[in-house]
């Protein structure tokens, strides 16, 4: 079908999003030194929820954060920094500078939510 359109995100970038996000908490898990208090914690009871209230209001907040820039960037922010628009192109067409910025975009928050959300208590 040649009326295919292109993703924003490739195969490619998907797969470096996926590395950096997986490598980035695993090396934060793995540095992290354990404190005295933490080892002295009693566990947390099986009724208890495995996502605190302050960990859902992060996420929820976070998470609609990025959607507005995103979508932002996506539909408007070719004609806010004055580029050619990347949506609408052919599957396989040559990658456009606005699905480059949103790209970056979306790594570099990924980056400080994960820099963020390392102390949430």
């Amino acid at each position: 079908n040649g009326d295919s359109q292109d993703s924003p995100l490739k195969a490619v970038q998907m797969l470096w999003v996926n590395l950096i996000m997986d490598s980035l908490a695993s090396l934060a898990l793995a540095t992290e030194l354990p404190t005295e208090s933490l080892l002295y914690r009693r566990p947390y009871g099986r009724s208890q929820p495995l996502i605190s209230a302050t960990m859902l209001r992060n996420i929820l907040g976070h998470s609609v954060y990025q959607l507005i820039v995103i979508f932002v960037l996506l539909f408007k922010g070719d004609s806010m920094l004055n580029l050619d628009s990347g949506r609408g192109q052919h599957l396989h067409s040559p990658p456009s500078q606005h699905y480059t910025i949103v790209f970056n975009t979306f790594v570099l928050m990924q980056l400080s939510n994960e820099v963020n959300a390392r102390k949430i208590h």
